[in-house]
């Protein structure tokens, strides 16, 4: 209120002196009910209303502006208390928990630490994994660390498509050769898993996010596949007996970008039982989507 006082003041200074070059007169009102002020053409009417005191009190004052006097409007405003508004803190996310249905990923598998005569091609192996159909998640505080433990599906083929082959020999898979006149189409591995992922999740952004952890898969089928033609007729040989290593462990990582991530999955662990194949490991690299 003291700021409504001193713009009358000076407002009344103004009208009745410096603006119309009459006498300077100063006339106080405390605490004024109402003011309205009328500007109309080059006429201003002050009016008062009531005072500190007196209600019933009434002042109005009409002065005419000079013709090169500028007029200077000013909108509608706040109360004259000056206060500075201060932005709201934003209110956290309490910790809670999500069940989620995931994407799925597609990349491209190479072996790592193999025998020189088994020549994966990445550009011929491929991944592809769902590997949290669901997925129980729970965020902390703030919504931007989470950790979440799922289950989904992977197959995993580890494709040769030089001249060496995989072969299966009584119980043992070993490299071979193709016979003398075949035309080679490929010869691969392939590794179904049931996948228990365990993984941390950072949200940079609502869309943008990094998540990273383990993945432990349960390999309940593997089996080998070999593709050539041999004096014009196809011959495809293949088994599912093949000693995989039941259980294995892969270290997962992927950025994502709104519904598409890339990600790269190092598998440390060996492939085949290597008492009964060769000893190998596996790296996969490729694009998820909604995952």
């Amino acid at each position: 209120m003291k700021g409504k006082v001193l713009f009358l003041s000076v407002l009344m200074t103004l009208i009745s002196g410096s603006i119309w070059g009459q006498t300077k007169d100063v006339m106080v009102i405390e605490r004024p009910q109402r003011v309205v002020i009328n500007n109309s053409g080059d006429t201003i009417i002050v009016q008062v209303e009531g005072k500190e005191g007196n209600p019933e009190f009434r002042y109005s004052h009409q002065a005419v502006l000079a013709s090169d006097v500028p007029v200077v409007k000013k909108e509608k405003q706040r109360d004259w208390d000056f206060q500075i508004p201060f932005k709201k803190e934003e209110i956290k996310q309490k910790a809670h928990h999500n069940f989620n249905m995931r994407g799925i990923g597609v990349g491209l598998v190479t072996a790592l630490n193999a025998p020189n005569d088994m020549n994966v091609d990445m550009g011929a192996s491929y991944e592809i994994m769902a590997p949290s159909i669901l997925e129980w998640e729970y965020c902390l505080t703030g919504g931007k660390n989470s950790f979440a433990i799922g289950l989904g599906i992977a197959w995993k083929n580890y494709r040769m498509t030089g001249r060496n082959c995989f072969v299966k020999e009584k119980q043992n898979v070993v490299l071979g050769t193709y016979p003398e006149e075949a035309d080679i189409k490929f010869s691969r591995l392939k590794v179904f898993s049931w996948t228990l992922p365990l993984l941390y999740t950072y949200k940079f952004t609502r869309k943008v996010s990094f998540k990273v952890g383990p993945i432990v898969n349960f390999n309940t089928h593997a089996s080998l596949k070999t593709h050539y033609k041999l004096e014009g007729e196809n011959v495809k040989l293949t088994d599912n007996n093949i000693h995989q290593s039941r259980v294995t462990v892969d270290l997962f990582a992927t950025f994502k970008v709104s519904a598409v991530g890339v990600y790269v999955k190092y598998s440390p662990c060996k492939v085949l039982n290597t008492d009964f194949g060769p000893d190998f490991s596996g790296l996969s690299t490729g694009l998820t989507l909604f995952y």
